[in-house]
């Protein structure tokens, strides 16, 4: 709690105290621009203010669309089952949808998503935070594994196991996860992209949501330069809330 709440002002300072420095700005900007009003408007002098303003409300926008974005974020930590629906389902038919909505991103890029899941495998459970968890795992790929490697291939196997439940893996051939990484990488806001798109947060998500609302487990297997794999061991009927 100590580390999300310590990561959480330190996100969050940085966009916010960038917006009350520029309203602090605007506020004097408009205090001397009535000043030269009341001395006698001129037009260089309203081009030059509303040059001014437009810049600020930029960066005004700017940082608090950050601000916004990385408040979301926080939200997804905590995944509550109430505010998710649940119900029965294919799983082999909702990854499909995940990976239909993920076409824009992957289509950037020269990276391939193969899917090996059988169809009939029937669960009854919340698709909405799975989706979320396969679409963060998905998003962690392209960000980490494939950084400085132009074609990827991440692949997506289940299989049911002897006592019912299913096992849902994501493996990637990537650039791998140092050893010294592997025992962090469920911690809020450990990343090795801070200020460059990784907040942090997206695999404390997956944990979260796979440990919490899912009822299941995660774990991770990766060698340096030989790829990774997340595998997610779920209960075909997830918990009651």
């Amino acid at each position: 709690l100590g580390s999300l709440v310590a990561g959480v002002a330190h996100e969050l300072n940085t966009p916010i105290g960038n917006s009350l420095i520029v309203a602090t700005t605007l506020r004097d900007m408009n205090r001397e621009f009535r000043r030269k009003v009341s001395a006698g408007l001129r037009k260089s002098v309203l081009d030059e203010h509303v040059d001014e303003t437009t810049y600020a409300s930029d960066i005004l926008i700017r940082n608090l669309q950050r601000a916004a974005e990385l408040i979301s974020s926080f939200k997804q930590v905590a995944v509550d089952q109430t505010s998710s629906q649940r119900r029965k389902f294919d799983l082999a038919e909702v990854v499909n949808e995940i990976i239909v909505t993920m076409h824009p991103i992957f289509r950037k890029t020269s990276h391939i998503i193969e899917t090996r899941i059988p169809a009939g495998i029937s669960m009854d459970s919340y698709p909405g935070p799975l989706g979320q968890v396969l679409t963060n795992l998905l998003n962690n790929a392209v960000l980490h594994a494939f950084d400085a490697q132009d074609e990827g291939l991440i692949t997506l196997d289940a299989e049911l196991l002897a006592d019912g439940a299913v096992s849902l893996s994501c493996r990637d051939n990537g650039c791998g996860i140092p050893a010294a990484n592997l025992k962090r990488i469920f911690d809020p806001f450990f990343t090795t992209k801070l200020g460059r798109e990784g907040s942090g947060l997206g695999l404390n998500i997956v944990h979260n949501i796979v440990t919490g609302v899912l009822g299941g487990s995660i774990r991770v297997e990766s060698k340096e330069r030989a790829g990774t794999t997340f595998t997610l061991t779920l209960p075909r009927q997830a918990p009651q809330a």
